[in-house]
Protein backbone atom coordinates (compact mmCIF):
# COMPACT_ATOMS: atom_id res chain seq x y z
CA UNK A 1 0.00 0.00 0.00
CA UNK A 2 1.42 3.40 -0.95
CA UNK A 3 1.40 6.28 1.49
CA UNK A 4 -1.29 8.06 -0.56
CA UNK A 5 -3.62 5.05 -0.32
CA UNK A 6 -3.38 4.63 3.44
CA UNK A 7 -6.65 4.84 5.37
CA UNK A 8 -5.18 6.54 8.43
CA UNK A 9 -2.62 8.91 6.92
CA UNK A 10 1.11 8.67 6.45
CA UNK A 11 3.32 6.54 8.67
CA UNK A 12 5.42 8.45 11.18
CA UNK A 13 7.64 7.35 14.04
CA UNK A 14 6.76 10.07 16.53
CA UNK A 15 9.20 12.31 18.34
CA UNK A 16 12.86 11.43 17.91
CA UNK A 17 14.27 12.83 21.14
CA UNK A 18 17.19 11.08 22.82
CA UNK A 19 16.03 8.94 25.73
CA UNK A 20 17.85 8.46 29.01
CA UNK A 21 18.13 4.72 29.59
CA UNK A 22 19.07 3.56 33.06
CA UNK A 23 19.78 0.05 34.39
CA UNK A 24 16.68 -1.51 35.91
CA UNK A 25 18.85 -2.29 38.93
CA UNK A 26 19.18 1.48 39.55
CA UNK A 27 15.42 2.18 39.78
CA UNK A 28 14.23 3.81 42.99
CA UNK A 29 13.60 0.96 45.41
CA UNK A 30 10.17 2.23 46.44
CA UNK A 31 8.89 1.19 43.01
CA UNK A 32 10.46 -2.28 43.09
CA UNK A 33 7.79 -4.86 43.88
CA UNK A 34 9.98 -7.95 43.83
CA UNK A 35 13.45 -9.16 42.98
CA UNK A 36 14.43 -12.63 41.90
CA UNK A 37 17.74 -13.93 40.66
CA UNK A 38 16.68 -13.31 37.07
CA UNK A 39 14.15 -10.43 37.22
CA UNK A 40 13.34 -7.10 38.85
CA UNK A 41 9.61 -6.27 39.00
CA UNK A 42 8.83 -2.56 38.77
CA UNK A 43 5.49 -0.96 39.66
CA UNK A 44 4.11 1.03 36.72
CA UNK A 45 3.63 4.01 39.05
CA UNK A 46 7.36 4.62 38.59
CA UNK A 47 8.09 7.88 36.71
CA UNK A 48 9.85 5.76 34.08
CA UNK A 49 6.42 4.63 32.83
CA UNK A 50 3.96 6.88 31.02
CA UNK A 51 0.36 6.19 32.06
CA UNK A 52 -2.00 7.69 29.50
CA UNK A 53 -5.74 8.02 29.01
CA UNK A 54 -6.52 8.42 32.71
CA UNK A 55 -5.30 10.73 35.43
CA UNK A 56 -2.19 9.24 37.00
CA UNK A 57 -3.22 7.33 40.14
CA UNK A 58 -0.80 9.43 42.21
CA UNK A 59 -3.03 12.41 41.34
CA UNK A 60 -6.35 10.59 41.69
CA UNK A 61 -6.57 9.14 45.20
CA UNK A 62 -4.25 6.29 44.28
CA UNK A 63 -6.81 4.72 41.92
CA UNK A 64 -6.78 3.69 38.28
CA UNK A 65 -10.04 5.56 37.70
CA UNK A 66 -11.57 7.30 34.70
CA UNK A 67 -13.35 10.10 36.60
CA UNK A 68 -12.39 12.21 39.61
CA UNK A 69 -11.95 9.68 42.40
CA UNK A 70 -12.26 12.42 45.02
CA UNK A 71 -15.80 13.30 43.86
CA UNK A 72 -17.45 9.93 43.29
CA UNK A 73 -20.71 11.03 44.90
CA UNK A 74 -21.46 13.49 42.09
CA UNK A 75 -21.66 10.73 39.47
CA UNK A 76 -24.50 8.32 38.81
CA UNK A 77 -24.20 4.96 40.53
CA UNK A 78 -23.46 3.11 37.28
CA UNK A 79 -20.99 5.71 36.01
CA UNK A 80 -19.24 5.62 39.38
CA UNK A 81 -18.89 1.84 39.13
CA UNK A 82 -17.83 1.74 35.49
CA UNK A 83 -15.22 4.45 36.02
CA UNK A 84 -13.10 1.76 37.72
CA UNK A 85 -12.82 0.02 34.33
CA UNK A 86 -9.66 1.18 32.58
CA UNK A 87 -10.99 1.54 29.01
CA UNK A 88 -8.62 3.74 27.02
CA UNK A 89 -5.84 3.61 29.61
CA UNK A 90 -2.37 2.67 28.42
CA UNK A 91 1.11 2.14 29.83
CA UNK A 92 4.19 2.97 27.76
CA UNK A 93 7.89 2.46 28.40
CA UNK A 94 11.13 1.95 26.51
CA UNK A 95 13.45 -0.97 27.13
CA UNK A 96 16.22 -3.02 25.57
CA UNK A 97 14.86 -6.23 27.14
CA UNK A 98 14.09 -9.15 24.83
CA UNK A 99 11.20 -10.17 27.06
CA UNK A 100 9.32 -8.95 30.12
CA UNK A 101 6.96 -10.54 32.62
CA UNK A 102 3.66 -8.76 33.18
CA UNK A 103 1.90 -9.02 36.52
CA UNK A 104 -1.54 -7.50 36.94
CA UNK A 105 -3.78 -7.46 40.01
CA UNK A 106 -7.39 -7.20 38.87
CA UNK A 107 -9.70 -4.84 40.71
CA UNK A 108 -12.91 -5.84 39.00
CA UNK A 109 -14.23 -7.43 35.84
CA UNK A 110 -17.69 -7.56 34.34
CA UNK A 111 -18.01 -11.26 33.61
CA UNK A 112 -20.70 -13.42 32.08
CA UNK A 113 -21.19 -11.40 28.90
CA UNK A 114 -21.78 -14.12 26.33
CA UNK A 115 -21.44 -11.72 23.41
CA UNK A 116 -18.00 -10.48 24.50
CA UNK A 117 -14.73 -12.40 24.76
CA UNK A 118 -12.92 -12.48 28.11
CA UNK A 119 -9.85 -10.97 26.48
CA UNK A 120 -11.94 -8.08 25.22
CA UNK A 121 -13.51 -7.61 28.65
CA UNK A 122 -10.53 -7.77 31.02
CA UNK A 123 -7.49 -8.66 28.93
CA UNK A 124 -4.43 -6.74 27.85
CA UNK A 125 -2.74 -6.31 24.52
CA UNK A 126 0.63 -4.94 23.56
CA UNK A 127 2.24 -3.08 20.68
CA UNK A 128 5.84 -2.21 19.89
CA UNK A 129 6.93 0.87 17.96
CA UNK A 130 6.48 4.63 18.11
CA UNK A 131 4.31 7.34 16.57
CA UNK A 132 1.63 5.62 14.53
CA UNK A 133 4.13 3.00 13.38
CA UNK A 134 3.32 0.32 15.96
CA UNK A 135 2.66 -3.37 15.54
CA UNK A 136 0.81 -5.87 17.68
CA UNK A 137 3.10 -8.31 19.50
CA UNK A 138 0.50 -10.42 21.25
CA UNK A 139 0.09 -10.96 24.96
CA UNK A 140 -0.29 -13.69 27.54
CA UNK A 141 -3.92 -14.80 27.65
CA UNK A 142 -5.62 -13.68 30.84
CA UNK A 143 -7.45 -16.45 32.66
CA UNK A 144 -8.34 -14.63 35.85
CA UNK A 145 -11.63 -12.96 36.68
CA UNK A 146 -11.55 -12.64 40.45
CA UNK A 147 -10.67 -9.41 42.20
CA UNK A 148 -7.69 -9.66 44.54
CA UNK A 149 -6.01 -12.19 42.26
CA UNK A 150 -3.25 -11.57 39.76
CA UNK A 151 -2.10 -13.12 36.55
CA UNK A 152 1.34 -13.12 35.02
CA UNK A 153 2.79 -14.03 31.68
CA UNK A 154 5.88 -13.58 29.55
CA UNK A 155 5.82 -11.11 26.67
CA UNK A 156 8.52 -11.72 24.06
CA UNK A 157 9.88 -8.59 22.38
CA UNK A 158 12.07 -7.80 19.38
CA UNK A 159 15.74 -7.23 20.11
CA UNK A 160 17.19 -3.78 20.68
CA UNK A 161 15.75 -0.60 22.16
CA UNK A 162 12.04 -0.06 21.54
CA UNK A 163 8.90 1.46 22.97
CA UNK A 164 6.29 -0.93 24.40
CA UNK A 165 2.64 0.08 24.71
CA UNK A 166 0.16 -1.90 26.83
CA UNK A 167 -3.60 -1.39 26.49
CA UNK A 168 -5.35 -1.94 29.82
CA UNK A 169 -8.71 -3.73 30.30
CA UNK A 170 -11.90 -2.27 28.82
CA UNK A 171 -14.49 -3.78 31.16
CA UNK A 172 -12.19 -4.54 34.05
CA UNK A 173 -9.98 -2.51 36.34
CA UNK A 174 -6.79 -3.02 38.24
CA UNK A 175 -5.33 -2.24 41.62
CA UNK A 176 -1.69 -2.77 40.71
CA UNK A 177 0.52 -3.71 37.81
CA UNK A 178 4.22 -4.53 37.67
CA UNK A 179 6.61 -5.29 34.83
CA UNK A 180 9.40 -7.80 35.39
CA UNK A 181 12.61 -6.95 33.54
CA UNK A 182 15.70 -9.13 33.20
CA UNK A 183 18.13 -8.01 35.88
CA UNK A 184 20.62 -6.70 33.31
CA UNK A 185 18.08 -4.78 31.22
CA UNK A 186 17.71 -1.02 30.80
CA UNK A 187 14.60 1.13 30.80
CA UNK A 188 13.70 4.69 29.78
CA UNK A 189 10.66 6.91 29.97
CA UNK A 190 9.14 7.07 26.46
CA UNK A 191 9.00 10.15 24.24
CA UNK A 192 5.97 12.40 24.46
CA UNK A 193 3.01 11.74 22.19
CA UNK A 194 2.76 13.51 18.82
CA UNK A 195 -0.62 14.92 19.88
CA UNK A 196 0.14 16.66 23.16
CA UNK A 197 -3.16 16.21 25.02
CA UNK A 198 -5.53 13.21 24.91
CA UNK A 199 -8.49 12.89 22.59
CA UNK A 200 -11.62 12.53 24.73
CA UNK A 201 -14.49 10.19 23.82
CA UNK A 202 -17.83 10.16 25.66
CA UNK A 203 -20.48 7.60 24.91
CA UNK A 204 -22.08 4.21 25.29
CA UNK A 205 -20.95 0.60 25.69
CA UNK A 206 -19.73 0.83 22.11
CA UNK A 207 -17.48 3.72 23.08
CA UNK A 208 -16.23 1.69 26.05
CA UNK A 209 -15.18 -1.03 23.62
CA UNK A 210 -18.08 -3.44 23.31
CA UNK A 211 -17.64 -5.93 21.77
CA UNK A 212 -14.08 -6.19 20.43
CA UNK A 213 -11.89 -9.26 20.86
CA UNK A 214 -9.02 -7.33 22.46
CA UNK A 215 -8.67 -3.77 23.80
CA UNK A 216 -6.65 -2.25 20.96
CA UNK A 217 -9.43 -2.99 18.47
CA UNK A 218 -12.01 -0.54 19.85
CA UNK A 219 -12.58 2.41 17.55
CA UNK A 220 -11.20 5.06 19.92
CA UNK A 221 -7.93 3.12 20.35
CA UNK A 222 -7.68 2.68 16.57
CA UNK A 223 -8.09 6.43 16.06
CA UNK A 224 -5.58 7.34 18.75
CA UNK A 225 -3.12 4.77 17.42
CA UNK A 226 -3.37 6.44 14.00
CA UNK A 227 -2.86 9.90 15.49
CA UNK A 228 -0.33 8.95 18.19
CA UNK A 229 -2.51 10.41 20.94
CA UNK A 230 -3.56 9.28 24.39
CA UNK A 231 -7.14 7.97 24.49
CA UNK A 232 -9.33 9.46 27.22
CA UNK A 233 -12.24 7.04 26.99
CA UNK A 234 -15.39 7.97 28.90
CA UNK A 235 -17.61 5.27 27.47
CA UNK A 236 -20.12 4.06 30.07
CA UNK A 237 -22.02 0.93 29.19
CA UNK A 238 -25.75 1.62 29.32
CA UNK A 239 -25.28 4.66 31.53
CA UNK A 240 -23.92 7.61 29.54
CA UNK A 241 -27.03 9.79 29.51
CA UNK A 242 -25.55 13.22 28.96
CA UNK A 243 -24.93 13.81 32.67
CA UNK A 244 -23.70 17.28 33.54
CA UNK A 245 -21.35 15.76 36.14
CA UNK A 246 -19.37 14.08 33.36
CA UNK A 247 -19.47 17.18 31.13
CA UNK A 248 -18.06 19.20 34.02
CA UNK A 249 -15.34 16.60 34.56
CA UNK A 250 -14.35 16.81 30.89
CA UNK A 251 -14.12 20.55 31.40
CA UNK A 252 -11.39 20.07 34.02
CA UNK A 253 -9.14 17.98 31.77
CA UNK A 254 -6.71 19.13 29.11
CA UNK A 255 -7.83 17.59 25.81
CA UNK A 256 -6.94 17.97 22.14
CA UNK A 257 -10.37 17.08 20.75
CA UNK A 258 -13.73 15.77 21.94
CA UNK A 259 -15.75 13.03 20.22
CA UNK A 260 -19.36 13.12 21.51
CA UNK A 261 -21.00 9.74 20.96
CA UNK A 262 -23.61 8.90 23.61
CA UNK A 263 -26.66 8.83 21.33
CA UNK A 264 -27.31 5.08 21.76
CA UNK A 265 -27.76 5.28 25.53
CA UNK A 266 -30.46 7.91 25.64
CA UNK A 267 -33.84 6.12 25.95
CA UNK A 268 -35.64 8.20 23.31
CA UNK A 269 -34.98 10.97 20.83
CA UNK A 270 -36.76 13.35 23.20
CA UNK A 271 -34.54 12.50 26.18
CA UNK A 272 -31.56 12.93 23.87
CA UNK A 273 -32.86 16.36 22.89
CA UNK A 274 -33.09 17.38 26.55
CA UNK A 275 -29.44 16.62 27.28
CA UNK A 276 -27.43 16.77 24.06
CA UNK A 277 -26.97 20.49 23.51
CA UNK A 278 -26.64 21.32 27.24
CA UNK A 279 -23.88 18.70 27.53
CA UNK A 280 -22.07 20.20 24.56
CA UNK A 281 -22.46 23.73 25.88
CA UNK A 282 -20.89 22.79 29.22
CA UNK A 283 -17.90 21.25 27.49
CA UNK A 284 -17.65 24.13 25.03
CA UNK A 285 -17.67 26.73 27.80
CA UNK A 286 -14.67 25.01 29.43
CA UNK A 287 -12.90 24.30 26.13
CA UNK A 288 -13.74 27.15 23.72
CA UNK A 289 -11.01 26.21 21.24
CA UNK A 290 -11.15 22.40 21.26
CA UNK A 291 -12.64 20.71 18.17
CA UNK A 292 -15.84 18.76 18.85
CA UNK A 293 -16.94 15.89 16.62
CA UNK A 294 -20.59 14.88 16.90
CA UNK A 295 -21.22 11.22 16.04
CA UNK A 296 -24.53 9.40 15.57
CA UNK A 297 -25.15 5.78 16.57
CA UNK A 298 -24.30 2.80 14.33
CA UNK A 299 -27.06 0.62 12.91
CA UNK A 300 -27.03 -2.55 10.84
CA UNK A 301 -30.06 -2.15 8.59
CA UNK A 302 -31.56 0.63 6.51
CA UNK A 303 -32.08 3.85 8.41
CA UNK A 304 -35.47 3.98 10.16
CA UNK A 305 -37.58 6.75 11.70
CA UNK A 306 -35.98 6.42 15.14
CA UNK A 307 -32.51 6.73 13.61
CA UNK A 308 -33.59 9.87 11.76
CA UNK A 309 -35.11 11.46 14.86
CA UNK A 310 -31.96 10.92 16.86
CA UNK A 311 -29.78 12.21 14.05
CA UNK A 312 -31.95 15.33 13.83
CA UNK A 313 -31.24 16.06 17.49
CA UNK A 314 -27.50 15.75 17.04
CA UNK A 315 -27.51 17.66 13.77
CA UNK A 316 -29.46 20.46 15.47
CA UNK A 317 -26.76 20.81 18.16
CA UNK A 318 -24.16 20.97 15.39
CA UNK A 319 -26.09 23.48 13.29
CA UNK A 320 -26.86 25.68 16.29
CA UNK A 321 -23.16 25.80 17.08
CA UNK A 322 -22.36 26.78 13.49
CA UNK A 323 -25.09 29.45 13.56
CA UNK A 324 -23.59 30.92 16.73
CA UNK A 325 -20.23 31.31 14.99
CA UNK A 326 -18.52 28.14 16.24
CA UNK A 327 -16.26 27.00 13.40
CA UNK A 328 -14.68 24.13 15.28
CA UNK A 329 -17.49 21.56 15.25
CA UNK A 330 -17.92 18.55 12.95
CA UNK A 331 -20.73 16.10 12.21
CA UNK A 332 -20.21 12.43 11.33
CA UNK A 333 -23.28 10.60 10.04
CA UNK A 334 -23.24 6.92 11.02
CA UNK A 335 -24.76 6.05 7.67
CA UNK A 336 -21.17 6.31 6.44
CA UNK A 337 -19.92 3.60 8.83
CA UNK A 338 -20.94 0.45 6.98
CA UNK A 339 -21.93 -0.41 3.40
CA UNK A 340 -25.49 -1.65 3.02
CA UNK A 341 -24.40 -4.94 1.51
CA UNK A 342 -24.24 -7.56 4.29
CA UNK A 343 -24.31 -4.81 6.89
CA UNK A 344 -25.01 -7.38 9.59
CA UNK A 345 -21.40 -8.58 9.25
CA UNK A 346 -20.24 -5.59 11.32
CA UNK A 347 -22.19 -6.46 14.48
CA UNK A 348 -22.08 -9.06 17.22
CA UNK A 349 -25.73 -8.82 18.25
CA UNK A 350 -27.23 -6.21 15.87
CA UNK A 351 -26.29 -3.67 18.53
CA UNK A 352 -22.57 -3.78 19.34
CA UNK A 353 -20.02 -3.67 16.52
CA UNK A 354 -17.43 -6.42 16.30
CA UNK A 355 -13.74 -5.82 15.48
CA UNK A 356 -14.57 -5.12 11.86
CA UNK A 357 -17.37 -2.76 12.88
CA UNK A 358 -15.08 -0.77 15.16
CA UNK A 359 -12.50 -0.55 12.39
CA UNK A 360 -15.11 0.81 9.97
CA UNK A 361 -16.28 3.34 12.57
CA UNK A 362 -12.72 4.56 13.04
CA UNK A 363 -12.27 4.78 9.27
CA UNK A 364 -15.37 6.98 8.95
CA UNK A 365 -14.54 9.27 11.90
CA UNK A 366 -10.83 9.64 11.15
CA UNK A 367 -11.03 12.32 8.39
CA UNK A 368 -13.04 14.73 10.56
CA UNK A 369 -10.86 14.16 13.64
CA UNK A 370 -7.54 14.33 11.79
CA UNK A 371 -8.55 17.50 9.93
CA UNK A 372 -9.78 19.10 13.14
CA UNK A 373 -6.46 18.43 14.88
CA UNK A 374 -4.50 19.82 11.93
CA UNK A 375 -6.30 23.13 12.31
Amino acid sequence: MTQSNRIFGEVFDGKTEKLDYIPVADIDGKYVEEKTKEHIFVNILSPLFAIGGITHPDDNCGEFYRLDASKKDVYSEQNRFLASCTAGAQVRFNTDADSVIIKIWLRSAITGMNHFTNRGVYGLDMLVGAGNNRRYVGAPMQTFAESSTYNEGVLNLPKGEKEVLINLPLYGGLTKMAIGFPAGAKIAKPADRTVKDPVCFYGSSITQGGCVSRPGNMYSHILCRALDADCMNLGFSGSAMGEQSVAEYIGTRKISAFVMDYDFNSPTAETLRQTHEPFFQTVRKAHPDVPVIFVTHPYYYEENENDRKRKDVIRATYENAIASGDQNVYFVDSETFFPLEMRDLYAVDILHPNDLGHFMMAKAIYPALANALKK
